[in-house]
């Protein structure tokens, strides 16, 4: 009786723990998508990949997905930056970004404005390193309801040049599966203002 009553406790553990791996894996992207999906240089790509949302090509929808701020920054200074999609049919929406120097490399600080953007934590699920602290932001479970965010972006104090900003963003149908969604890409470059007025 006590083997039985063993091997019923062991399979009733094994189904939670199934459970909880599989309920994980398809939220998660509700919760912001993995790290390195923004579509930057030396990242993974985005979102419309291989197993993810790839019913349609890379940007083919009809929403217009972008990247509104300033055109200069100063550096050690914040910058408010706003990601949007407009034109959108979705009935759910994400994005990730990040911000790249010259030489390809992430650059400054991201901060989240509100409840629904976050900066993505290093060694969780996403797949963030540690060394990339910081540096990639994306919604939140609340933020995938909106078809905008705010962020903040803190410049380095010895930046200069142009840095560039790579979002990708998804436009979804919200029926809880990863088919029938559009994925779209896009930049915005500003320049450190010293560099911007020709000085």
């Amino acid at each position: 009786m006590k083997i039985i009553n063993k091997s019923t406790l062991g399979f009733i553990l094994m189904i939670v723990a199934l459970s909880s791996l599989f309920t994980k894996t398809l939220f998660a992207w509700s919760t912001g998508p993995e790290a390195y999906r923004t579509g930057a240089p030396g990242d993974k790509g985005t979102c419309d990949d291989s197993g993810c949302h790839n019913s349609y090509s890379l940007d083919s929808g009809n929403a217009k997905f972008s990247i509104t701020g300033p055109t200069s920054f100063t550096p050690g200074e914040t910058v408010k930056l706003k990601v949007s999609f407009n034109s959108s049919s979705g009935k759910l929406h994400g994005f990730e970004m990040t911000a790249i120097d010259a030489d390809d490399n992430q650059i400054g600080k991201f901060k989240a404005i509100g409840k629904t953007t976050q900066v993505i934590p290093p060694n969780d699920y996403r797949g963030l390193k540690k060394e990339d602290k910081g540096t990639y932001i994306e919604h939140t479970r609340s933020g995938n309801k909106k078809k905008s965010w705010k962020v903040k972006w803190i410049a380095p104090a010895d930046a200069t040049g142009t840095v560039t900003f790579y979002a990708a963003g998804n436009d979804a149908n919200g029926d809880g599966t990863n088919s029938g969604d559009y994925i779209y890409t896009t930049t915005r470059e500003i320049t450190d203002a010293s560099t911007a007025s020709g000085q």
